[in-house]
């Protein structure tokens, strides 16, 4: 019995389905799947100054990668005993919490200040050190205070905004310039 012309569509559509379903089961089984190259990580924007002098080292870095992530580190690492520091013995090292880092623009306007703690002492050597992050928008203060802005009487404690060509300098309690470093971008 013939089919109608209406069957007939039916029953070729249905067969042209089938085949259609083998051919892209197959096609898929043989297609290799696509996937989606990584994209490289931004690289962050790295500050720093550096000064070695008269058996002391000063290092400061800032490293950037966004708002919610930034963190500052300050080190400054004597052997002992250092005249020029008025160091003697571990002793002094331990007892000595008045170095402060100041921050100035090319132009010498000071913008920021960091204390530094007493981080680790040994018999030769000693170093004192700052260290804040900012993780997801939240200050982390690992050791020493950093003021972000010397116009005003309190501490926002935040990480200074240090740029290439701007400097920093160790001080003491008498406002002695022991050491100075320029601010380089680096990679």
């Amino acid at each position: 019995m013939p089919l109608s012309g209406a069957a007939a569509l039916l029953a070729v559509v249905g067969t042209l389905q089938a085949e259609f379903l083998a051919y892209d089961a197959v096609a898929r089984a043989t297609t290799p799947v696509a996937t989606p190259t990584p994209q490289p990580q931004a690289q962050p924007l790295v500050t720093l100054a550096k000064q070695k002098q008269d058996g002391a080292v000063l290092t400061v870095k800032r490293t950037w990668w966004s708002a919610k992530k930034d963190q500052i580190e300050a080190s400054l690492t004597v052997k002992i005993p250092n005249g020029a520091l008025s160091l003697a013995t571990a002793d002094d090292a331990k007892n000595r919490h008045d170095f402060l880092l100041e921050f100035r623009h090319s132009d010498g306007t000071a913008f920021a200040e960091c204390d530094l703690d007493v981080k680790r002492v040994k018999k030769k050597q000693a170093v004192f050190a700052a260290k804040e992050i900012y993780r997801r928008g939240i200050l982390q203060i690992k050791s020493g205070v950093c003021d972000p802005d010397t116009a005003t009487e309190v501490a926002e404690q935040t990480i200074p905004d240090v740029r290439p060509g701007d400097v920093v300098i160790l001080k003491d309690a008498t406002g002695s310039e022991l050491l100075s470093a320029t601010f380089i971008k680096t990679k």
